[in-house]
């Protein structure tokens, strides 16, 4: 279907002139961003700011959480490991291998390697990139890169271009706008009529308290009984005194128990038990029938990190946990983990892409595109993979055989050059 024919079935008529768009299609935007509404109409940016969906010192909670949460930092440094799969880069124009050797060089101090992880720990986090090219003072090229944090950044949307225009705010220093052709606030996904990044750990915050408790409970539970049991000692009973009451007995009783047991733990520590003849120690393991509380407290901490993983939007079956999963979920859920890390790798590449034009821009080289390619992600299921394609080519084999394709189609089907070069 021609442009001609696509807009008579859409807007009627029998007879548009060429070159003519209908009048029905309106020549601005109809819709209202609810900033038009939400924000104060005053001159200072300031008061005009717009806040994420999310309080947003949640995201030094998430900063903090990666460094501390065992969960969330083996998640976080799985994306980054996966994420930066290497890369090619392709010049295009007439200038192209000039500008190839140059972004080499530039690649080399820009040490581009560690900036791909930085830039991906920036999405893990904000769910955005969030980085200011600095150029030279000459304007001879891009000199580095500054990453700047997200927390800091305020949007103020503009009722006249219709777009959302970045500052950076903090402390108490006046907010500075950001020059849009230098700084870039690229997030992974927003809600609607947000110009703020989702992180995608945000949904983890909940569960990071609990595993904070629950291993505070572990810990206690190890400092009273030890991890691998506790030792029962019997003594036998204080004979009374004639003049003594019942009270006082008992507490006499107590406060020997009190003053042996530092003593008993002092011996213990350097593998040895002292005590009088008539006493009775015995060492009791901590089984799975005689540690209840231990043993319930280690599940529900398993299930807490599940919920981590889940809540960083990973797939828990991905970093380990099999438990529950089956084999057809654990595939699905391998291809959701792969095709965001993918997602990523984009952002990541339109920011690297952007920056490289840039340089060869100021550095006068006439080209007309360059291109950031990451290398593929390791195969996780090699066997499947190639029994998959041995099914390929035995389909197309049969076809080839039954006459329904020629040799060069057949070639093509299975990813070969038609002529057999």
């Amino acid at each position: 279907m021609d442009i001609k024919q696509f807009v008579k079935k859409f807007f009627g008529g029998n007879d548009i002139p060429p070159n003519r768009v209908p009048t029905e299609i309106p020549r601005h935007r109809i819709s209202s961003e609810p900033a038009k509404i939400l924000v104060p109409d005053t001159l200072d940016a300031k008061w005009r700011f717009l806040n994420p969906r999310y309080p947003r010192e949640w995201l030094q909670i998430i900063e903090k959480g990666v460094v501390v949460n065992p969960m969330l930092s083996q998640t976080h440094n799985l994306l980054i490991a996966l994420g930066n799969s290497g890369h090619t880069v392709t010049v295009q124009g007439a200038d192209a291998e000039k500008a190839q050797e140059d972004l080499k060089e530039l690649a080399f101090f820009l040490n581009t390697d560690h900036l791909i992880n930085e830039l991906i720990a920036q999405i893990n986090i904000a769910g955005a990139i969030s980085a200011e090219i600095v150029v030279d003072p000459n304007l001879k090229g891009v000199e580095k890169i500054a990453l700047v944090p997200a927390w800091s950044i305020w949007f103020d949307y503009n009722f006249k271009t219709d777009e959302y225009e970045p500052y950076q705010w903090l402390g108490i220093l006046d907010p500075v706008k950001l020059n849009t052709f230098t700084y870039k606030y690229i997030p992974l996904l927003t809600f609607d009529s947000s110009p703020y990044g989702i992180p995608p750990f945000l949904g983890a915050l909940s569960t990071l308290d609990i595993t904070e408790e629950l291993l505070t409970e572990l810990r206690g539970l190890a400092k009273k009984m030890g991890l691998l049991g506790f030792l029962d000692v019997q003594f036998p009973s204080l004979p009374k005194a004639p003049n003594e009451t019942e009270v006082e007995y008992q507490n006499r009783q107590k406060q020997f128990l009190e003053n042996v047991a530092q003593d008993i733990a002092n011996n213990m520590s350097q593998g040895i038990f002292l005590h009088f003849e008539g006493t009775e120690a015995e060492f009791k393991e901590l089984t799975s029938g005689g540690a209840g509380a231990g043993t319930g407290l280690t599940e529900i901490l398993s299930i807490v990190e599940r919920w981590t993983i889940e809540g960083a939007k990973a797939q828990p079956a991905v970093l380990g946990f099999a438990t529950g999963y089956t084999e057809t979920w654990s595939t699905v859920a391998l291809h959701i983990f792969v095709n965001q890390i993918q997602a990523t790798q984009n952002i990541v590449k339109r920011f690297l892409e952007y920056t490289y034009k840039l340089h060869l821009l100021l550095r006068g080289y006439n080209i007309t595109d360059v291109d950031i390619t990451f290398k593929p992600l390791p195969n996780f299921q090699p066997q499947t993979s190639a029994q998959a394609r041995l099914y390929d080519a035995q389909a197309v084999v049969q076809l080839l055989q039954a006459g329904v394709i020629n040799i060069d189609e057949a070639r093509k089907q299975l990813g070969l050059e038609a002529n057999g070069a």
